[in-house]
């Protein structure tokens, strides 16, 4: 069984919802960058579904990675030095990224591209074999989030060196939920349980008066059953995790997440790290950076920050 240390009252990583009373609660619910997107309120109308797709499809077409057509898609493949021209929300969630990278000592990195890839954790799939030590700092010349730079006005990127790539997955879902949090308020929903990819916004109250419930899950645990519930509203919960998304090579597991100072996958015993806060942009990025540092250099950092978090380790 997992063991876990709640630093205060907060949340995990998969999510299941629940509510005590439910009078005529209405879900809705789509698809969006390769993952789903629902929404449960008693305000929701019959555009409000369509409000939401629209807006993410938007953003999924400035921001994803794996659109070749994309705004990240098209910096990544320019390798001139000069100023790019970028759409504003695109300026806006680097510089979210950089500020937690500068407060977590270069943790967060939206610049992995090359070493993601040399894992086979990015778009040309799976690795044929593990990298070797050449080949990593080899990978780790083309990184660097320092060597990427922002303009808000007019809005636009520049990187440092050719090759330099960026990938802003680490803090997509959240800052989109952060925006549609304030466009569904402008539309006249003040309650609701809003989640992308797992991320989660628990808006106002549920039906009947009560705050959101929010199940934490073991990550040995089958999808939906829950360690515990946790009672949320006007804060965001995102989770990091390093218990799904890894390949085996010879009774060895390799994570996704990429430690940006040794170029190669986490290994400590943490499953899953979750944040809640007020913004879900930060909680998205600050439960990648403290899963990436490890349990006792992520509690100091938490501990420095004032974050709120909970730690999953596995036994």
């Amino acid at each position: 069984m997992p063991t876990f240390c709640l630093c205060l009252p907060i949340i995990t990583s998969l999510v299941m919802f629940t509510a005590c009373h439910r009078p005529k609660e209405i879900k809705i619910s789509g698809q969006t960058m390769g993952t789903t997107w629902s929404l449960r309120s008693a305000q929701a109308t019959t555009s409000t579904r369509e409000f939401i797709q629209s807006h993410l499809d938007q953003r999924e077409a400035v921001l994803s990675h794996w659109r070749k057509d994309s705004a990240v898609s098209r910096f990544n493949d320019s390798r001139g030095t000069d100023w790019q021209p970028v759409p504003r929300e695109l300026i806006q969630i680097v510089e979210i990224a950089r500020e937690i990278a500068s407060k977590t000592g270069g943790a967060l990195n939206i610049t992995l591209a090359p070493l993601i890839d040399l894992w086979g954790f990015g778009a040309q799939g799976p690795a044929k074999s593990i990298p070797t030590e050449p080949q990593l700092a080899e990978a780790k010349t083309r990184c660097g989030w320092q060597n990427l730079q922002t303009r808000l006005d007019p809005p636009a990127l520049k990187k440092n060196i050719p090759d330099l790539h960026i990938n802003v997955a680490c803090v997509t879902e959240g800052f989109v939920i952060d925006e549609l949090i304030a466009l569904l308020k402008r539309q006249g929903l003040p309650d609701f349980l809003l989640e992308v990819g797992g991320e989660v916004a628990a808006i106002g109250h549920a039906p009947g008066g009560t705050p959101w419930r929010v199940g934490i899950q073991s990550p040995e645990a089958t999808l939906g059953d829950s360690l515990q519930t946790l009672p949320l509203s006007d804060l965001c919960i995102a989770t990091s995790g390093n218990y799904r998304h890894r390949f085996a090579k010879d009774g060895h597991f390799y994570s996704h997440l990429i430690d940006p100072h040794t170029g190669r996958p986490i290994e400590h015993p943490l499953s899953s790290v979750s944040v809640i806060h007020t913004s879900s942009a930060s909680a998205d990025g600050y439960a990648t950076a403290l899963m990436i540092l490890g349990p006792e250099r992520g509690r100091q950092i938490a501990d420095k920050l004032g974050l709120r978090v909970i730690w999953i380790t596995a036994d």
